[in-house]
């Protein structure tokens, strides 16, 4: 009986393209964003300081995008999910609606930053964003400090979110980590003890 239960759970359902998509891209636009940081911290050339800036803000805008179109891509993917425990489950859940919070609120407190430090923000040269606030030094200072306060909960959750998967890979073999790689068939899952 355990294993027509396992053999019902053996196959985890490839994400779709647009999922996978935007997830890899999410992820290359928020290292890019994070590199770009702190190669900006290390210089002292204020010139190329402020170049690194500026496409560090676009790919805040990209990350804002991105996910869009992975909400979108969620409500389009079927609800096939592979049975974990309850805990798991809700773990998994609750990861994922925080990634989504922090990539919602991370580029909005960089937009609402710029604007307050009285700076126009470019949509990738195409046209400019309209400021979500008026300007205020004290008020930019504020929001700096929450936009590095959320930047070290979201490299706290990617470093959460690397673990995760690897455990899925290597303990749990349950295929999961292999759903999100472009390259790799998902494995079935090997028995679990509850």
């Amino acid at each position: 009986m355990h294993a027509s239960i396992i053999s019902s759970q053996a196959s985890v359902a490839r994400k779709s393209g647009l999922t996978l998509a935007a997830h890899w891209l999410s992820a290359l636009a928020v290292s890019l964003a994070f590199g770009l940081v702190w190669v900006r911290e290390a210089l002292d050339e204020d010139a190329i300081g402020q170049l690194l800036l500026a496409w560090h803000r676009q790919l805040g805008l990209l990350v804002l995008l991105l996910l869009a179109v992975r909400l979108i891509a969620r409500r389009r993917q079927s609800k096939q999910e592979q049975a974990l425990p309850p805990l798991l489950h809700w773990a998994s859940q609750a990861t994922q609606w925080l990634f989504y919070l922090l990539l919602l609120a991370m580029p909005l407190l960089g937009w609402a930053m710029t604007s307050a430090q009285g700076h126009a923000l470019q949509l990738f040269n195409l046209a400019t964003l309209p400021p979500l606030l008026s300007v205020d030094p004290d008020l930019a200072d504020s929001l700096q400090e929450w936009h590095e306060l959320g930047a070290s909960c979201l490299l706290g959750l990617i470093a959460l979110h690397v673990l995760a998967a690897l455990w899925h890979h290597a303990i749990r073999r349950d295929g999961v980590l292999a759903s999100m790689l472009p390259l790799l068939r998902p494995r079935a899952p090997r028995p679990f003890d509850r």
